[in-house]
């Protein structure tokens, strides 16, 4: 190796991680927003992304803090803070598109989408999860709520979680989700269905206070040539007061008994 070459990779391998460094002082990073897709056939994880990471070769050129200990092997598709987004084939599924989205990009309120579409050549599982560390209850207790649809040729089994250690990956609380099969019905002609799903899930703030975690699973199960897709929408909100009104009720209501408990004791 001559001199010149061997400079140039000195260079390369100290100035480049310096420079992504300063850039990551300048650029606010959304930490422990992440995204995995994993064929089970594999031994490790295939792809692991996280907010505005970049991969090159062993390096994790980061835009800005370091998310624990977790590390990058795939670098994210978006610049935008808030997105995360894989592209390419995992195993036997020979393409998987998948977008993530949450704060800031979604707002302030606590929010997360999962966007999946996957087509497989082959036999074989392949799961999408999408985790974010960084909400905050309000209230006496938080309301989740689960939003699902898509379509599917396999096998699809979705769940929405929140734990109350912030950690990611954690699934203290099942908020929502349900098993979609769209293998072949004897009393159809065709393979695949479409689906929907609506779940609503209260949490006190006995159970879940202060900072937690929300995460998003779904796992794909293909037997040849088929195709899945999919959204899951997230969302998270302090649970609503008693408004006026019902309140007002309450009390002629209970004024009512009262009256009525007058009338049969005199």
């Amino acid at each position: 190796m001559s001199a010149t070459t061997r400079t140039h990779r000195v260079l390369f391998f100290t100035v480049v991680p310096i420079l992504w460094g300063l850039l990551g002082a300048a650029m606010p990073c959304h930490a422990d927003f992440m995204l995995r897709v994993d064929n089970l056939a594999t031994q490790d994880v295939d792809v692991f992304v996280i907010d505005q990471v970049s991969v090159l070769g062993e390096l994790s050129l980061l835009g800005g803090m370091v998310p624990g200990t977790n590390t990058a092997n795939t670098s994210d598709l978006y610049a935008e803070q808030g997105a995360v987004g894989f592209s390419g084939s995992v195993g036997s599924f020979s393409m998987s598109v998948t977008l993530g989205m949450s704060q800031p990009l979604l707002g302030a309120e606590g929010r997360m989408d999962l966007f999946n579409v996957s087509f497989s050549g082959g036999t074989g599982t392949l799961v999408s999860e999408l985790w974010d560390t960084d909400f905050e209850t309000e209230g006496d207790g938080t309301r989740f709520q689960t939003l699902i649809g898509g379509t599917t040729d396999g096998l699809l089994e979705i769940g929405t979680y929140a734990d109350s250690s912030a950690a990611p990956f954690g699934t203290e609380y099942y908020l929502g989700g349900g098993v979609f099969d769209g293998e072949f019905d004897s009393e159809s002609t065709l393979n695949g269905i479409a689906f929907a799903e609506d779940v609503v899930t209260d949490i006190s703030a006995n159970s879940l206070s202060g900072a937690y975690s929300m995460g998003i699973r779904a796992s794909i199960t293909h037997t040849g040539m088929e195709v899945t897709s999919f959204d899951v929408d997230l969302q998270s909100a302090a649970v609503p007061e008693p408004s006026a009104a019902v309140l007002a009720v309450m009390v002629i209501l209970a004024l009512a008994c009262c009256r009525f408990r007058r009338r049969r004791n005199g």
